[in-house]
């Protein structure tokens, strides 16, 4: 072969020597891109995947405490009714103790104006029964139907007895 072909040889050899080294280089950058790429979407989805993980984490310890919340709110108005209740019970046992007291010093007052009018009754029949004795007869007083005709109160009754016995 002749110089001048060869030396073109070479140039075109050489041209496609360089055309397929800028073809290799076009395609590992185009590779190293790619990689960069995929490398950037991978970290992108591993950070999303990340970030909703802690997302859900995040929610799962905000419903514990809202859960939480919502027992320690219950308990506490169950706690609230019951102290009412018992509120208003002690209070109505403590209405029941007072009126079971002015019923008791009620009775007491009854009892002693009953001994009172029993000690009277005894009394009045004592004396009725002296005046039986003075006049030699059964005298009935006023309230047991006696006095006659008159309406007589007791006191005067007993003077006009006490009359007739002298």
């Amino acid at each position: 072969m002749s110089k001048p072909d060869d030396v073109a040889k070479e140039v075109i050899d050489q041209a496609a020597a360089d055309k397929a080294a800028a073809d290799k280089a076009v395609a590992d950058k185009a590779a190293a891109d790619q990689a960069a790429t995929d490398k950037a979407a991978a970290d992108k989805a591993a950070t999303d995947k990340a970030a909703a993980d802690q997302a859900a984490a995040d929610k799962d310890v905000a419903d514990k405490a809202a859960a939480d919340q919502a027992a320690a709110d219950k308990a506490a108005a169950d706690k609230a009714a019951s102290d009412k209740v018992l509120a208003d019970l002690t209070a109505e046992r403590d209405t029941f103790k007072t009126e079971r007291d002015t019923l008791a010093g009620e009775r007491d007052t009854l009892k002693t104006e009953r001994d009172t009018l029993k000690t009277e009754r005894d009394a009045l029949k004592a004396e009725v029964d002296r005046l039986e004795k003075l006049t030699g007869k059964a005298a009935k007083p006023p309230a047991a139907g006696g006095g006659g005709d008159k309406k007589l109160t007791a006191d005067e009754w007993l003077a006009e007895e006490l009359k007739k016995g002298k």
